[in-house]
């Protein structure tokens, strides 16, 4: 059978590319859904060897096509199995595109379905108003009015806050201590507020290339008439999403600069603009969550802020850096199936447990907020904070909320 996606992505050739070693599977820190799952179909190697068995028609589509989808949906697109790959097969990106395979098929499934008329319909993948991306909760902030007053103005720079980082209490205090940060240095910057809409981050990552487009085509409208130059956004996935997946997928040159959050922060530090008064006095380890690490690159940026940050003991987690297990937030796997993505959660408890930190930091606000919720349910009780409220704070800056978020 044909997989014309594949083909026109230029993919066709890596089924049959991969040496079926099993690094994929056993290698240091790999893919965390085969070690869930103990199935080959669920690791880069047997994902592979099914997509190569179906093409060269030794399974029929009956017997292989579902336990292809299953594999491919019940991912959360980590990027463990290329960085472990051998031969270099772009695993992620084919995924996603066959994901996109699936949906033309009809074979998407329904909680897919679900998410994108939601997405679509509210402009957030949270279903909820666009008017609570931004009043929903900036009264947290002590520069409430300021901040209001920063929708829609025209600037070069824009703060982009995504999805997660307007509507998850968790999530949400990164978006407030950045935003604390940026006035504190003078930064001169807009946001869109309620005109924000999501990066389509969850549809390109689903293969809905063409649902993403509108999405994306209206943010970048709407900064081009700003004339925004510069986005920042802490989200690594929506860094992914603005610096390279626009152009990979949907073939959209917007022109910006895109700057990943933490890179902003340590440039900031850098310049000396950022002045720290206040010991943390904390045992810190770092999760490097998949977009920002393994998919982006993002590795000393993050350690080179701890490093600056005053009173602070840090230790590396068994697994860390390029070998960091998933939370298991990534992927829409917690659309697909919240309980296997729990599971993948208690592989991430259980490393973060062997080390003697008090504080759980992360430069991704979907991982701070999965984690939050899901380590206390694998036993561990360590308190899990964004590496942008860490900063903040140690520049001795406050708001309402901040230590009853984190009770």
């Amino acid at each position: 059978m044909d997989f014309p996606a594949l083909r026109k992505y230029g993919l066709e050739e890596f089924p049959y590319i991969c040496a079926q070693c099993s690094y994929c599977q056993i290698g240091h820190g790999a893919c965390p859904t085969y070690k869930v799952k103990r199935v080959d179909s669920y690791s880069g190697r047997g994902k592979m060897l099914l997509a190569r068995g179906l093409i060269q028609g030794r399974i029929s589509p009956t017997d292989g096509l579902e336990g292809l989808k299953d594999a491919i949906f019940g991912c959360t697109l980590c990027g463990g199995c290329e960085e472990i790959c051998q031969t270099d097969i772009p695993f992620v990106k084919i995924y996603q595109v066959l994901r996109g395979e699936f949906m033309k098929r009809g074979m998407w499934p329904e909680s897919m379905n679900t998410a994108k008329e939601t997405l679509l319909k509210t402009c957030n993948i949270q279903g909820q108003s666009q008017m609570d991306r931004i009043e929903g909760w900036s009264y947290w902030t002590p520069n409430e009015d300021d901040l209001l007053n920063r929708q829609g103005k025209s600037a070069e720079t824009a703060f982009f806050f995504g999805c997660s980082s307007s509507y998850r209490g968790v999530s949400i205090q990164a978006t407030i201590a950045t935003t604390l940060i940026m006035d504190n240095i003078g930064e001169d910057y807009t946001v869109l507020g309620e005109e924000e809409y999501c990066c389509g981050a969850p549809l390109i990552m689903t293969g809905d290339f063409e649902g993403a487009r509108t999405l994306a085509e209206h943010n970048i409208e709407r900064y081009k008439e700003l004339g925004v130059k510069r986005i920042i956004t802490n989200c690594p996935g929506c860094f992914k999403m603005w610096a390279h997946e626009y152009k990979e997928f949907l073939n959209i040159d917007h022109g910006f600069e895109v700057v990943y959050g933490y890179s902003y922060i340590k440039e900031l530090i850098d310049q000396d603009k950022i002045k720290f008064t206040k010991p943390l006095n904390i045992k810190l380890t770092y999760h490097d969550g998949c977009d920002a690490g393994r998919n982006s690159g993002f590795y000393d940026e993050p350690r080179d802020i701890i490093a600056a940050l005053p009173g602070v003991e840090f230790e590396e987690l068994p697994h860390n850096k390029d070998n960091c297990y998933c939370c298991g937030s990534g992927g829409v796997l917690r659309a697909f199936d919240h309980e296997f993505a729990a599971d993948i959660g208690k592989l991430k408890a259980q490393d973060i447990e062997r080390t003697q930190a008090d504080v759980v930091a992360s430069g991704c606000p979907s991982c701070v907020e999965y984690m939050k919720d899901q380590l206390p349910q694998a036993g561990c009780n360590k308190t899990v904070k964004d590496l942008a409220v860490l900063v903040a704070e140690a520049m001795g800056l406050t708001w309402d909320g901040l230590e009853e978020i984190y009770e």
